[in-house]
C-alpha cells in the first residue's frame, strides 16, 4: 500500500532505488477495459505520478506473450538509477511462461486462490478446480460481475455486492463466485425455498440446466467433477438430524436464514458451524439484508467474505446496505442486450383524489379508511387481510378487460406459446375474487395461499405452467415472489400496494425474464418481447414505477391511445355507479376495499433511442477489445473508425 497525497493505492510491485521509484503495475484486460474503471486508472496513474514514481504498466497478455520484450522495457527503465543498475543482469535468459493460464481472472486472483493450498492448510475442492473455470461460458454481464468481484477481493475487501437486473443470472454468478472464490467451505443462503431450490439445482449436476455443466454456452467446469452440495431447510425436517460432520462434509452448503437458526439451540446450524468453518457466503435478495437473522450471521462467521446479490438495493426499512457495490448491471441494459423483455405499463387512474376504504365488523361497527397509508397498516393484520374484498367489481373488470387485450395480443406475437398473466392480490377472498373475474373474461385462472397444502400448491402450479396445463392466470399471495421465474409469464397485475419499492420491483420482476423456446427462434426475439403490467394507481404504485425509470434512465411515452373496447361503461360494467353499495352488501365478507372507475392509461417503460444507444455502446466496447488484439498482433493496424467499417461490412 503506497501513500500519493491524501490518497493510498495498493500497487503490484514497487522498487525503490536511489533516486528513482518505480511502481509496477500488472494489468488484467478484465479490469481496465470499462469506462469507469479506464477514467478511474488515468486518475489513479497521475495520483502516482505526481507523488514522484515512475509508473511501469505491463498487461497479462503482454507477459504471456512477450516476455522478453517486458523483461527489456524494465531493464532499461532500472538501469536510470545508479543504485538499481548494480541489481541488473546483462542477457538475461527469459523463459516464456508457457504455463501461465491464458484467463486473466486466474492471473490476478489473490494468494489463496492458486492451485496450491496456504502452508499449514489441506488441499479443498476449490483448489483444484479454481483454475479450470470455463468464465466465456458465462453471459457478459456475469463475466463483467466476476471480474469486478476477484479485483475487489484481490485488492482485500471483505463485503461485496453486485446489482444483477431480474434475468441477467444471478443464480449462475452466485455458482461461479463460490468456486472461484471460496477456498474451504461456501454457504449459499437465501431468504425462502423458492430461491433455495433454484440454487439446489443450479448445483446439481444431474438436473437439466444446472450451471456446472449446462450452460448453453458449455461446462462451467470442464473435465472437473462437482462439488459436495448439502441442501437444508427446515420444513424439510432436515435441520436437528443433521450432524456437524455431515456439515463439514460438504463443500457448499446451501439453506435460507430461519433454517439457521439464532445459535442459542445445539440443533441450531450456527450453533453447529464454527466461525472457521465458513470463508465464503453468498447472499441472494440481500436487499432484505437487514433483518436481524442476516446479521447474526454476518457476525458469527466474522471471518468470512461475503458477496451480496440483488437486482435492487434499496433495503426493505431505506437503510444504505453494508457493503461495497462492485458491479451494477441495470434493468435498461438488461433489456439492452437481449435478457430482458421490454417493459411496458397500463396504468388504472381512478377519478377521485384518493381510494375509500371500509371494514364491516362483525358487530356492525363500521371504520372508514382512505388512502394507501392506512391501507399498508390494515394489511399488515392477516386476519383482517384474508377477509378483505372489493366492495365494486367495476375495476377490477376494467383491469380484467386489459389484461384480456394484452394476453390476445401477446399470443398472437408468441405463438404457439401460450401467454400467462401473474397477479397479486390483498387476501385470500380478494384473490377468489380476482380469479372469478378472469374466468368470466375468457382467463382460465386459480389462486394460491400459503395455508393450502403442499400437494394443492403443486397442483396448481403444475396446471399453469406445464404446456398442457389448462390455467393462463394465477393470482397469488406472497407465494410467487422473490426466485420465481417463469418467462412465459407475459403479463403481470399488482392489485395490491407495496409498502417498498423492492418488494414491488420483485414482483414485475417474475416475468422480465426473456422467452426462448424453438418455435420461436428466428422469428421472436428479445426486441419483440413485452412484458404488461397493469396496476390501479390508487395502490400507491406510481412512485415505484418512477423509481425503475429513474435508476434506469428511462423515459417514459405515451405509447398510443387505449382502444374503447378497454374501457368500462359509465355504470362500470356491473350496473352500480362508482362508489355506490348494492343491495348485496350482507353477502359480502366483512371487510370491503372501495375502487372507483376510471381509465387506464399506457406508457412504454424505456425510450427506445436510449436502449438503442446502450447497445450501440456495448457493441462498440466489444469492437474495441477485439482491436485491440488486432493491433498488438498486427505491425501496421488499421485505424479503429477503419476496423469497425470493416467488421460492419462482413457482418451486413
Amino acid at each position: 500500500m503506497v501513500e500519493s497525497g491524501t490518497r493510498q493505492y495498493r500497487v503490484d510491485y514497487e522498487i525503490r532505488g536511489a533516486a528513482h521509484t518505480f511502481a509496477i503495475e500488472l494489468d488484467g484486460f478484465e479490469f481496465h477495459s470499462k469506462r469507469f474503471a479506464f477514467s478511474y486508472d488515468r486518475m489513479r496513474q497521475n495520483d502516482l505520478a505526481a507523488s514522484g514514481r515512475v509508473v511501469i504498466r505491463f498487461s497479462y497478455d503482454a507477459i504471456r506473450l512477450d516476455t522478453t520484450r517486458c523483461v527489456a522495457q524494465l531493464q532499461t527503465l532500472l538501469e536510470r538509477d545508479s543504485l538499481l543498475r548494480t541489481f541488473l543482469i546483462p542477457n538475461p535468459q527469459v523463459a516464456v511462461p508457457d504455463d501461465m493460464n491464458p484467463d486473466p481472472l486466474f492471473a490476478l486472483g489473490s494468494p489463496e486462490q492458486t492451485t496450491q493450498p496456504q502452508a499449514g492448510r489441506q488441499m479443498t475442492y476449490f483448489d483444484s478446480v479454481r483454475h479450470k473455470i470455463n468464465h466465456r461460458t458465462l453471459r457478459e454481464c456475469q463475466q463483467q460481475a466476476l471480474g469486478a468481484l476477484v479485483n475487489y477481493f484481490h485488492g482485500g475487501g471483505k463485503n461485496a455486492a453486485c446489482v444483477m437486473a431480474v434475468g441477467a443470472g444471478k443464480t449462475a454468478l452466485g455458482v461461479v463466485a463460490s468456486l472461484a472464490l471460496a477456498s474451504r467451505r461456501a454457504l449459499v443462503v437465501t431468504p425462502g425455498t423458492v430461491i433455495r431450490g433454484t440454487f439446489d439445482k443450479a448445483f446439481d449436476h444431474e438436473a437439466v440446466g444446472n450451471v456446472l455443466y449446462g450452460l448453453p454456452g458449455g461446462p462451467l467446469i470442464p473435465g472437473c467433477p462437482p462439488p459436495r452440495v448439502l441442501t437444508l431447510d427446515r420444513d424439510g425436517g432436515a435441520i436437528r438430524s443433521i450432524s456437524r460432520d455431515q456439515l463439514l462434509a460438504a463443500d457448499v452448503i446451501i439453506t435460507n436464514f430461519h433454517s439457521l437458526g439464532d445459535g442459542t439451540s445445539p440443533d441450531d446450524l450456527l450453533t453447529k458451524l464454527f466461525d472457521s468453518d465458513v470463508d465464503f457466503i453468498v447472499v441472494d435478495e440481500a436487499h432484505i439484508a437487514a433483518s436481524d437473522s442476516y446479521q447474526r450471521t454476518f457476525r458469527h462467521f466474522t471471518s468470512a467474505r461475503t458477496f451480496l446479490m440483488s437486482a435492487c438495493f434499496q433495503r426493505l426499512d431505506g437503510k444504505p446496505i453494508d457493503a461495497d457495490v462492485v458491479y451494477r448491471y441495470r434493468l435498461v441494459d438488461s433489456i439492452a442486450e437481449g435478457n430482458a423483455k421490454n417493459l411496458r405499463v397500463h396504468r388504472f387512474a381512478p377519478d377521485p383524489e384518493q381510494t375509500t376504504y371500509e371494514m364491516v365488523w362483525p358487530d356492525g361497527a363500521r371504520e372508514e379508511i382512505k388512502g394507501r397509508a392506512q391501507l399498508l397498516e390494515l394489511i399488515q393484520d392477516e386476519r383482517k387481510l384474508s377477509r378483505i374484498t372489493a366492495k365494486s367489481d367495476a375495476p377490477i373488470r376494467q383491469i380484467m378487460r386489459a389484461v384480456k387485450a394484452v394476453l390476445d395480443e401477446q399470443a398472437a406475437i408468441i405463438y404457439p406459446v401460450k401467454p400467462r398473466v401473474l397477479f397479486a392480490a390483498l387476501g385470500e377472498r380478494h384473490a377468489e375474487q380476482i380469479a372469478r373475474i378472469a374466468e368470466e373474461h375468457g382467463i382460465p385462472c386459480s389462486h394460491l395461499h400459503y395455508s393450502m397444502t403442499e400437494a394443492r400448491i403443486a397442483a396448481v402450479r403444475a396446471r399453469f405452467e406445464q404446456d398442457s396445463g389448462d390455467l393462463q392466470g394465477i393470482v397469488q399471495l406472497k407465494m410467487l415472489g422473490q426466485g420465481y421465474d417463469f418467462p412465459p409469464i407475459m403479463v403481470v397485475v399488482p392489485m395490491r400496494p407495496y409498502g417498498s419499492f423492492s418488494e414491488c420491483y420483485q414482483f414485475i420482476g417474475r416475468g422480465i425474464r426473456v422467452l426462448t423456446h424453438p418455435a420461436l427462434e428466428g422469428r421472436v426475439g428479445p426486441r419483440q418481447q413485452f412484458l404488461d403490467v397493469i396496476y390501479h394507481a390508487e395502490l400507491g404504485l406510481d412512485e415505484h414505477v418512477d423509481t425503475i425509470y429513474r435508476e434506469n434512465d428511462m423515459d417514459p411515452r405515451t405509447r398510443h391511445e387505449i382502444p374503447d373496447s378497454w374501457r368500462s361503461s359509465p355504470a362500470g360494467g356491473d350496473g352500480a355507479l362508482p362508489g355506490t353499495r348494492g343491495a348485496d352488501v350482507a353477502e359480502h365478507p366483512q371487510a370491503f376495499v372501495l375502487f372507483e372507475q376510471g381509465a387506464i392509461e399506457q406508457r412504454i417503460v424505456h425510450d427506445q433511442e436510449r436502449v438503442e444507444q446502450i447497445r450501440g455502446e456495448r457493441e462498440r466496447q466489444a469492437l474495441a477489445q477485439r482491436y485491440a488484439a488486432y493491433a498488438a498482433a498486427t505491425a501496421q493496424p488499421v485505424t479503429f473508425e477503419q476496423y469497425v467499417e470493416i467488421m460492419k461490412q462482413l457482418h451486413e
